[in-house]
């Protein structure tokens, strides 16, 4: 007899049938969130249905039930409130937003699920029992004007700038625009509030007393570009961004990078930098903040995106410049690969699960990086690669649904 298994965010089961649930042996439900009503819930505890569920929502049969599924974001308006006798659900996979005025209209819903973030106004903050977020909440000023996450304030800003406004950012505010008119903002008595507040050194005596208390300040040199992503240092560096630079995001040394680090006058990297070995000691004389030193060996074989990989000392002993592996589901690495040998050809990267001897587990530790779980029996390799073989429907009595939002 067949075997079932369903992924994904929201399952419906609130019209599964008796029929359904004995034409399988076995039925694995992984969802974020399940939909039952009383009476299901009691017909599929009498078959053999496994449910690996963040949540599982009882709703009233007979009711005219409707679920609001958004992958996104979802603005939360007090026109979006459920109708009188309407019972509704609301799953956002991602943004949820909630406007000031909508505190009536987000009591109204029978629940709100939130796999991601959501951001209401402090008024709101704690009124909402309905609400279950699996990520963060993020709580604004009331009243204030949302900008983005990170809010450039440059010298086109006071034109528009509202009288009496409080604006806010969620992550932070960045004031490094020397054309900044700060007067202006000044005379309007405009207020700021984020996290943090990154201020060129000559505009922090003006632009301090406009920030909330409660705003963690970084001062950086006039003159410092603000790079809102990962980037890449290279001879091409000082041409994009100039002497000083904060970068919100990874920073990758690229092997051309050494003849302009004498140049580098201000450097903070808000995350890790990534870097070849040959040049790590000459980087640390930089007077840099950053997160991690991560030593990057030279790589002459990259596998990626594999369910299983396989590592063995002949591959190994192929490539003098090193071996990658990333984005893996299973990385296996062979008995026969010395603790030697990894240390000095291997680097594994973002993947699942690594199963390594005993004796090895120290060695593959000390070049993973985002590895889940590393180590593990043999038995326990059968067992996982039986799961991933069932998964990809290798297996003709396995049936696998894979899907955002699902109704069994």
């Amino acid at each position: 007899m067949k075997k079932m298994m369903v992924n994904c965010a929201v399952c419906d089961m609130r019209s599964v049938s008796e029929e359904t649930l004995k034409s399988y042996e076995q039925i694995v439900v992984n969802a974020a969130t399940v939909i039952v009503t009383p009476e299901k819930k009691e017909l599929i505890n009498r078959y053999n249905v496994t449910m690996n569920a963040a949540d599982v929502i009882e709703v009233p049969a007979g009711e005219n039930v409707r679920v609001i599924s958004q992958n996104g974001s979802y603005e939360l308006t007090a026109d979006r409130a459920p109708q009188d006798g309407e019972t509704v659900i609301l799953f956002v996979n991602g943004v949820l937003n909630i406007d000031a005025g909508a505190a009536e209209a987000a009591q109204k819903y029978y629940q709100i699920n939130v796999n991601g973030s959501v951001t209401l106004p402090k008024s709101i903050s704690g009124r909402l029992n309905n609400l279950n977020v699996n990520g963060s909440v993020n709580v604004y000023p009331d009243g204030a004007i949302r900008l983005n996450r990170n809010a450039e304030i440059d010298r086109t800003f006071p034109l528009r700038a509202k009288e009496n406004a409080l604006y806010w950012a969620f992550r932070r505010m960045i004031f490094t625009d020397l054309a900044l008119d700060t007067e202006k903002l000044r005379n309007r008595n405009v207020r700021f509030a984020a996290k943090t507040a990154l201020i060129a050194e000559s505009l922090a005596e003006a632009v301090v007393p406009m920030l909330s208390e409660d705003t963690d300040i970084l001062i950086v040199p006039d003159g410092t570009a603000f790079v809102n992503s990962d980037a890449k240092m290279n001879r091409r560096f000082l041409k994009k961004y100039g002497t000083k630079a904060y970068i919100n995001g990874d920073l990758t040394v690229e092997d051309d990078a050494a003849e302009i680090f004498p140049e580098i006058e201000y450097l903070y990297v808000n995350g890790d930098v990534k870097i070849p070995q040959a040049l790590a000691d000459a980087f640390e004389d930089i007077d840099a903040h950053y997160d991690e030193l991560v030593i990057q060996k030279k790589t002459g074989k990259i596998i990626e995106d594999h369910v299983r990989a396989t590592v063995d000392k002949a591959l190994l002993e192929k490539y003098a410049d090193g071996i990658l592996v990333t984005d893996c589901a299973m990385v296996h690495i062979a008995k026969d690969v010395p603790s030697e040998l990894i240390l000095e050809r291997l680097t594994i990267a973002d993947c699942a699960q690594v199963f390594c001897t005993e004796e090895q587990e120290a060695a593959v530790s000390a070049v993973s990086r985002d590895v889940a779980m590393i180590g593990a029996k043999e038995e326990e390799q059968d067992s996982v690669a039986d799961l991933v073989t069932g998964a990809l429907h290798l297996n003709p009595e396995f049936k696998v649904i894979n899907a955002s939002d699902y109704v069994m």
